[in-house]
């Protein structure tokens, strides 16, 4: 077995990828990580000071590991009807358009979202359309 020294800095977030597999989330310190021979380790590093999570594991871990998303991030969604303010220690930070889904790294800042409903529902909308012009 090899050992690989991984450094998480103080404001990184590391996702960690066993042969192209989640394998689990890293927080700033110091980690010695066995690799087999003909297995791969990579790291996928965030910058948790720019608060929002990118990357293409997000939805995966919303739907496989919501103990892992509820303990790291603030999940703020939204559905076809509403549209979500989100506030960064208190200031305006992003408004979140309908049908979206933004994990927010926990312990950066004090992350709060106000949903709001913008329409009744789907149907309004498609009667609202369906309303023949000018009568």
């Amino acid at each position: 077995m090899l050992w690989k020294r991984i450094v998480v800095e103080n404001f990184e977030r590391l996702l960690l990828l066993r042969d192209g597999q989640f394998d689990r989330i890293l927080m700033p310190g110091e980690y010695r990580v066995g690799i087999l021979p003909c297995h791969t380790i990579e790291a996928e590093r965030h910058d948790a000071r720019k608060l929002v999570f990118r990357s293409v594991w997000a939805d995966y871990l919303v739907r496989e590991h919501p103990e892992l998303v509820s303990r790291y991030f603030t999940c703020v969604e939204t559905s076809e009807t509403e549209i979500a303010m989100v506030y960064a220690n208190g200031e305006l930070f992003r408004v979140l358009a309908p049908v979206r889904r933004l994990l927010f790294w926990r312990g950066m800042a004090d992350i709060v979202a106000e949903i709001v409903t913008v329409i009744a529902g789907p149907s309004e909308t498609l009667e609202r359309q369906e309303a023949p012009a000018g009568r």
